[in-house]
């Protein structure tokens, strides 16, 4: 297999990029992503992926930490130069915890949005809600909707959404992460979104070290689990695994532009 996590993140305890890594490649994953949460999480993500060819690496700041960013998205151009830079985040609006205050989860994310479209690398974008309540995916959708029209690309990391939201955001041009959730036994609501997205849409991610698949749901989650996440979406597909394989790494190197297909 031919795998790529597309969103993954470093833990005190990742120090080892040379053990990380081969056992991940042990598991047919050959490229991760490291998403950031604010300055210092980035500048760690940027180490760590500068320490091995498998690795890159988004710059950005988690919606929970807005309230504590003291400056602004143009101080990460800092990271413009790193040839392990390939999109700009973990960013956008969770609305499901509230830690951060709407208003200010807004302007960073359009702030980060726009360093996006300088940079021309696509967006990696949270968005969570309590159910049934839509007022993340709403103000999402109208942020994304000008960022999109400016030309802008994003993947919707982690989707738990719903089908009428997903098509909107699918209208737009929206990539979507598909990760552990895939394999919980009372996630039908996850499957039933995820066999109506655009198969060309879909890349896989684990969100390490959370949302770890069946059969490892509730330990410390890991890139070399993504094959769990792999053989669910080929079940729900009725393909192999090794056909989801190919589909959804061709999928991330078409939105991760900045990466050798090679």
């Amino acid at each position: 297999m031919d795998l790529f996590d597309t969103h993954a993140h470093l833990t005190e305890n990742d120090i080892d990029p040379a053990a990380y890594n081969r056992l991940a490649a042990d598991a047919g994953v050959t490229r991760v992503l490291f998403c950031s949460s604010g300055l210092e999480n980035s500048r760690k993500s940027a180490d760590f992926a500068a320490a091995c060819p498998d690795f890159f690496f988004a710059a950005g700041v988690h919606p929970h930490e807005a309230q504590e960013m003291q400056e602004g998205a143009g101080a990460y151009k800092i990271f413009a130069e790193c040839p392990r830079l390939i999109a700009i985040g973990e960013l956008g609006l969770d609305y499901y915890y509230d830690i951060s205050p709407r208003d200010r989860q807004i302007a960073v994310f359009r702030d980060f949005l726009k360093l996006a479209l300088e940079m021309d690398l696509p967006a990696v974008v949270h968005c969570r809600d309590k159910d049934p309540v839509d007022n993340a995916y709403a103000d999402c959708y109208d942020i994304l909707k000008d960022y999109s029209a400016a030309g802008g690309k994003f993947v919707l990391h982690s989707y738990a959404g719903t089908v009428e939201w997903m098509k909107r955001f699918a209208d737009l041009g929206a990539w979507f992460g598909v990760g552990g959730m895939l394999t919980f036994k009372r996630a039908d609501n996850i499957r039933q979104v995820v066999a109506e997205m655009p198969r060309e849409k879909i890349i896989l991610e684990t969100d390490s070290p959370y949302l770890a698949p069946v059969p490892h749901r509730g330990k410390t989650n890991h890139p070399s689990f993504l094959p769990f996440t792999a053989q669910a979406l080929a079940n729900l597909t009725e393909q192999t695994t090794d056909a989801v394989s190919a589909m959804t790494t061709a999928n991330a190197l078409a939105l991760f532009r900045r990466i050798s297909p090679c």
